[in-house]
């Protein structure tokens, strides 16, 4: 793999909206459990935006929440259905795609599980679910903030030639990167490091 690559958030990044409570949502369906859950998830988003509990801890009660005692080989099966739910945005089909298919890499807080559904040729890089004799226990590697840039360098990508990114939770991949492309709303601008720092 080279040393410099153009790097693609995924979530409203390439995507019209998150997809990441959308996985959820299409694992447990709409009834009156799922209300339940979805009623405590919310609860937690809004501590999360408090800063009383981290990305790490509200990942974690949303894999309890959602995913926890399920078989992986059912929740490949409800992954491979979920991803006709994704809606890709200008940004996949304008730059992505239009970016060297060896030089582009997708890094996201989304779980694996479904991005390699979606990008099976793709370098796809997400998080993580712990599983245990095939079923899903917690949550096994959070893909988020500084946990990108660590994985980037741990493969040899120390610099990156452009960020496409629609959050400032991505600024450390924003410090090693030459350019660096704000996506909000479709809406693509090139944003300076002085702005950042």
């Amino acid at each position: 793999m080279k040393e410099q690559m153009i790097v693609f958030d995924f979530d409203k990044t390439l995507t019209e909206k998150d997809t990441l409570f959308g996985f959820y949502r299409s694992v447990h369906k709409e009834n009156f459990s799922f209300l339940i859950r979805r009623t405590i998830h919310l609860g937690a988003a809004f501590i999360y935006k408090l800063g009383i509990i981290n990305n790490d801890q509200l990942k974690k009660i949303g894999v309890s929440l959602f995913l926890s005692g399920m078989p992986v080989s059912k929740l490949k099966i409800m992954a491979k259905e979920y991803i006709g739910d994704i809606k890709l945005n200008q940004v996949y089909y304008h730059d992505f795609l239009n970016a060297p298919k060896q030089k582009r890499v997708i890094i996201s807080a989304s779980f694996e599980i479904y991005l390699k559904e979606l990008f099976p040729e793709e370098i796809v890089v997400g998080s993580l679910l712990k599983i245990k004799k095939g079923t899903i226990v917690g949550l096994d590697r959070n893909m988020y903030g500084i946990r990108k840039r660590n994985y980037l360098m741990s493969i040899g990508i120390n610099e990156i030639d452009c960020l496409y990114t629609d959050s400032y939770s991505d600024l450390p991949l924003m410090k090693m990167s030459k350019k660096i492309f704000l996506v909000k709303n479709d809406e693509v601008n090139e944003i300076h490091h002085d702005k950042i720092i």
